[in-house]
């Protein structure tokens, strides 16, 4: 193993665990609503018709992306060659975001309470 490849799953492995934390942190939550973006506010309390089920359901796909990064970090490494470890490394970063989104807004669809 060279040091650039050290290094790299030293930050990769940084960043994964920040997901992860940030994903056991909302699973634990149970008072308040979870956002899922930093631009937007989360939503409040009232406007959720389970709480602890949101957070949950949030703080699953952040530790599911985490793990992600970590996995797609370590099959790159494995792969024979150049591409195919940066296609792997960079995909299990890039590749779960949309899916992220869609789940985000399926958990809106079940648990946001419009009032109109």
């Amino acid at each position: 193993m060279d040091v650039g490849m050290i290094i790299g799953l030293v930050v990769v492995s940084i960043v994964a665990g920040i997901m992860i934390i940030i994903g056991i942190c909302q699973l634990n939550r149970k008072d308040n609503p979870v956002g899922f973006y930093n631009v937007t506010e989360p939503p409040k309390k009232e406007e959720i018709s389970d709480v602890i089920q949101w957070n949950k359901k949030h703080g699953t796909i952040w530790v599911a992306y985490g793990i992600c990064i970590e996995l797609c970090f370590l099959m790159g490494y494995i792969m024979p060659n150049g591409m195919l470890e940066f296609i792997f490394s960079f995909g299990g970063i890039v590749v779960p975001l949309p899916f992220m989104i869609m789940r985000h807004h399926k958990l809106e669809k079940e648990y946001r309470i419009y009032n109109s």
